[in-house]
């Protein structure tokens, strides 16, 4: 996945409208995505729409925290190619990477992240309340991908959990000139909702992160499973103000 590279914009109403009809007027046609997000990460999808009401479909629990962020009734547009949109300068990209973390957090580190104040702040309601077909999914796909571990749902939910909140509230990260570059804090199969990371939604924050797509994202979008994929946001704000990514 040399070649791989995503271009995201997050667009209002107004401006999605506008946008929409440039690109039509140049014969210029998009997906449109109305029920997972992550799909518009496919490599053969050229452009991608995701309207909000897509962010209560499939994944409804698990991609809440939309609707709890600044991005919330927003569009969002994935291209694979850089967009030429009035007023939008700076998407965040999505491209392949070589990291490999140095290490990833033990269990007692596991329980230690999902006690940070940020992160309980954060946290949508409903969130840790998952229902019957969800634990199924996971199961069914839990086997279906390889796993070696017995499949223990309640520690399942730990780990989606303490993988946001490591976005939101670093602990485990790579030093990148003086900043921040948080990672995925496990493999595809004990991380949910990636699509929170690589859109921006968590971690908006921080120039560059490393994140390792859900198992969703492998089922639906077709990414590669425990590879990690480097988000460079362009004028990121993080606890020293607003800087440009590198």
């Amino acid at each position: 996945m040399t070649e791989y590279k995503k271009y995201c914009y997050w667009l209002d109403s107004n401006g999605f409208t506008s946008a929409k009809k440039v690109l039509e007027e140049k014969e210029i046609q998009g997906n449109n995505e109305a029920h997972l997000p992550c799909r518009v990460l496919k490599t053969s999808t050229e452009l991608g729409y995701v309207a909000p009401s897509a962010w209560n479909g499939f994944c409804k629990r698990r991609t809440f925290w939309y609707w709890k962020s600044d991005k919330a009734e927003k569009f969002l547009v994935v291209s694979n190619k850089p967009m030429d949109i009035p007023g939008y300068k700076d998407p965040n990209t999505i491209v392949d990477s070589n990291f490999k973390p140095d290490r990833l957090p033990s269990q007692k580190e596991i329980l230690e992240l999902i006690e940070l104040d940020e992160y309980r702040k954060r946290k949508p309601k409903g969130w840790d309340k998952p229902d019957a077909i969800e634990k199924d999914f996971y199961q069914i796909y839990f086997e279906r991908y390889g796993a070696t571990d017995s499949f223990d749902f309640e520690k399942l939910l730990k780990y989606h959990s303490a993988n946001h909140a490591n976005f939101i509230d670093p602990q485990f990260f790579e030093n990148i000139k003086g900043e921040k570059a948080p990672y995925s804090i496990s493999d595809s199969l004990y991380v949910c909702s990636s699509c929170l990371e690589f859109f921006n939604i968590l971690g908006e924050k921080w120039p560059i992160k490393y994140v390792v797509p859900c198992i969703g994202a492998v089922k639906f979008a077709g990414l590669p499973m425990n590879h990690y994929f480097e988000v460079k946001t362009f004028g990121a704000v993080n606890s020293g103000g607003r800087v440009s990514a590198f």
